[in-house]
């Protein structure tokens, strides 16, 4: 079968056999595919550095005949992303994003606003501290782009807008907003969020992606916002975010500074 050529980012990598690596990917042109690098791990030339958690590369790849694993034939580094993988944070935070590409995209389904979105939050991690309000806005961008975007102009009953009333509930079911007035009268289970946070999220969905590093969420706002997004997004999806056991003290202010951090570890494997 023909060769195909494109940008792509890794998302995960296990080993396999003796001297292979199954390496999942995400890419601008094919979606996620699951590839198998022959003899990646004694690979000193062909594959060398590039088939690590975060790379950006561009790939060529043979599909398959049969079964669903690609054979990866060359890869062409195009950004490693070291500072990820030296920095607790932000490795953190990517084993997270990459977790949620993984999750919510479908085999063989190239979407470019999403590999948009993934290349974007990278590159934005490789600046301290931006790890939170990256996080944030990378799921919320990530729903909208999966067609689960999440109403949060205002109540969906009586129809007051965020700028009305202090708090609001986000119901999972609908991805809607009900004022703490109309939530008395109705049923299920509902996830808090006051009017600054709402303020916050609603300027992630307008804003261009270039803009978003520059709203700056308190830690407050920014693990309720989380909290509320990764909630939903379990909702959606059946099954659970296991990064976000790592991330989730990170955001919140909780992680112990005794405790030393493990960075080559896949945080999402499963």
């Amino acid at each position: 079968m023909t060769n195909r050529q494109s940008p792509a980012i890794v998302l995960q990598v296990t080993a396999h056999a003796e001297a292979d690596k199954i390496v999942t990917l995400f890419c601008r042109d094919i979606g996620k595919i699951t590839t198998i690098a022959k003899g990646a791990k004694r690979s000193k030339k062909r594959f060398v550095n590039k088939l690590e958690p975060f790379t950006s590369l561009v790939i060529t790849c043979r599909p398959p005949k049969k079964g669903s694993l690609f054979f990866l034939n060359e890869a062409e580094l195009v950004n490693a992303h070291l500072f990820l993988r030296s920095h607790y944070a932000g490795y953190v935070t990517a084993a997270f994003i990459s977790e949620l590409v993984r999750r919510f995209s479908g085999e063989q389904d190239g979407d470019p606003t999403v590999f948009t979105l993934l290349s974007w939050a990278l590159k934005a991690l490789e600046q301290p501290k931006n790890h939170a309000v990256v996080a944030v806005f990378f799921l919320l961008r990530l729903l909208d782009a999966c067609g689960y975007q999440p109403r949060l102009t205002g109540c969906s009953l009586c129809g007051c807008s965020i700028d009305q009333e202090p708090d609001f509930s986000l119901y999972p079911g609908n991805g809607t907003l009900l004022c703490h007035r109309c939530r008395r009268h109705s049923r299920g289970s509902s996830l808090h969020l006051t009017r600054q946070t709402l303020k916050f999220l609603s300027s992630g969905q307008r804003m261009h992606l270039s803009r978003l590093t520059s709203l700056h969420m308190s830690s407050n706002n920014a693990y309720q916002a989380l909290r509320v997004l990764c909630s939903y997004s379990r909702h959606i999806l059946q099954q659970d975010i296991h990064s976000w056991k790592q991330l989730e003290p990170l955001i919140n202010g909780k992680q112990k500074r005794s405790v030393r951090p493990n960075c080559s570890r896949d945080l999402s494997r499963r």
